[in-house]
């Protein structure tokens, strides 16, 4: 028994299987999460490479199993990420059974998580950018049900992440000639210029991310949700893969200015854009964009405090896209598409209201609440080294705030002297839950940073 087998392998297996039991969805959100949950458990409980005692019986389980003359490699220093994607997978899939998704949602996020950890395990790891793909075509059936039309949005996602995977694997033939020949400036420069393409696009950096708003509108909210969290998720995962594997690549002068430019302009234009903006799901595509770009800031700061910061980020910014996902999701129910038709939401949907508003300040860094240490954190690091990027920095997300607070407007404003209560009580409890994990993790933050330090063990050379 080998640890790529349980932790890839038979998820993949399990998402086949519920496949064919796809019509039953309640029954396959409670397999599907209970699942997950118990995969996260054997992460944090079962060691790989060591002996494991089960009463009489006595087992080591590998790290390696090998396929095809390629190497999928999960070890001991893993284990943090296994229990975070695989704990965040039973989040998301168990709040489907409020959101309203299609019946195919539920195999195919499972199947979707197994290739992602699989991306994660390959060696050599330029094969993560085939898996990767194989991930978004996985994903196309779950943002376009069969029966509808695929939008603009989606369209745009396919081409810009497809055309991310000739630039990665180009960009391994030209490192393998750095490695080969590391006094070569003309191979080092290309292997460095095709590496940031690949990535960019993947990330959907400034200024490839034109369709991140665009799929957040097209799809099923809970649906884009899922995949704009858990994909630029394991790629950024995959880009510190890269850092820690190549030494050039790390002490390329130029990477850390580029980080920090590029994910400043995605904080700056995300959030202003976000000030002006009037849809909801577009919002949450620049929330997203807003995201990735913090977490490049804080590769950039190229020390351990930097990378701390981003790694403990992970729960608490897939904690609130995911409560903001199942709001919006329950919102759009209702038939409030709208921005000015959300007027008096808090009367009708007090829950709903409640949980989109910690979401969405909670990724505003707003005091008490999960993003709020953590963005601190990396703000005072960056003024540390350009006190202008952390200015501009910081106008960005006070614009991405300003929205928020003209939506509370809107939220409270109202002639209805009654309130009510039209939330169904599956969605009240997983409203109430993700609003107060918000509010625990913003509280006490040390209960992620303990977690955080497990995540870097695998990046040995960035730390």
């Amino acid at each position: 028994m080998n640890a790529p087998l349980i932790w890839i392998i038979l998820p993949l297996f399990v998402s086949i299987v519920l496949w064919f039991l796809k019509e039953r969805s309640q029954l396959v959100i409670w397999l599907a999460s209970g699942f997950c949950l118990l995969l996260a458990f054997l992460a944090w409980r079962v060691p790989v490479d060591s002996l494991v005692q089960l009463g009489p019986i006595s087992f080591t389980i590998s790290s390696t199993l090998t396929f095809l003359g390629r190497s999928f490699i999960l070890a001991a220093s893993n284990s943090a990420f296994l229990i975070l994607i695989y704990l965040i997978g039973a989040f998301w899939l168990f709040g489907s059974i409020a959101a309203g998704v299609p019946n195919t949602f539920v195999p195919l996020g499972l199947a979707l998580i197994s290739l992602l950890v699989a991306a994660l395990a390959v060696q050599p790891f330029l094969y993560a950018a085939l898996l990767i793909e194989m991930a978004v075509l996985l994903s196309i059936p779950m943002l376009v049900p069969p029966g509808k039309t695929a939008g603009q949005g989606v369209i745009r996602y396919l081409i810009f992440q497809t055309l991310a995977l000739p630039f990665i694997l180009l960009a391994g033939w030209a490192a393998a000639g750095v490695e080969a020949n590391p006094t070569d400036q003309r191979l080092l420069i290309q292997a460095v210029v095709l590496l940031g393409l690949g990535f960019a696009l993947w990330l959907a950096v400034f200024p490839f991310y034109t369709w991140v708003p665009l799929l957040a509108g097209e799809a099923h909210p809970y649906v884009a949700g899922f995949v704009l969290s858990l994909l630029p998720t394991v790629v950024i995962l995959l880009m510190l893969d890269f850092l820690n594997a190549f030494t050039w690549l790390r002490v390329y002068p130029l990477v850390p200015e580029v980080l920090q430019l590029v994910g400043s302009l995605m904080v700056i234009t995300g959030g202003l854009w976000s000030a002006f903006q009037r849809d909801l799901s577009r919002l949450f595509g620049y929330a997203v964009i807003m995201e990735s770009g913090f977490s490049l800031l804080a590769i950039s700061l190229g020390n351990q405090a930097g990378l701390q910061v981003l790694t403990a980020s992970f729960l608490p910014r897939l904690l609130a896209l995911g409560l903001w996902a199942l709001s919006l999701s329950i919102i759009g129910k209702q038939g409030f598409v709208d921005f000015d038709s959300l007027a008096g939401l808090l009367h009708r949907m007090p829950f709903t209201a409640v949980g989109f508003l910690l979401a969405y300040f909670s990724l505003g860094g707003l005091p008490l609440l999960a993003g709020f240490p953590m963005r601190e954190i990396l703000l005072e690091g960056v003024a540390q080294h350009n006190i202008t990027v952390a200015f501009w920095t910081l106008i960005g997300n006070l614009g991405f705030l300003a929205c928020g607070f003209r939506i509370l407007a809107v939220l409270v404003k109202s002639n209805e002297k009654t309130w009510k209560i039209q939330e169904k009580w599956t969605q009240i409890v997983l409203l109430i839950g993700g609003g107060m994990a918000l509010f625990l993790v913003g509280i006490y933050p040390r209960i992620i940073l303990s977690g955080a330090l497990n995540l870097l063990r695998a990046f040995a050379h960035l730390v």
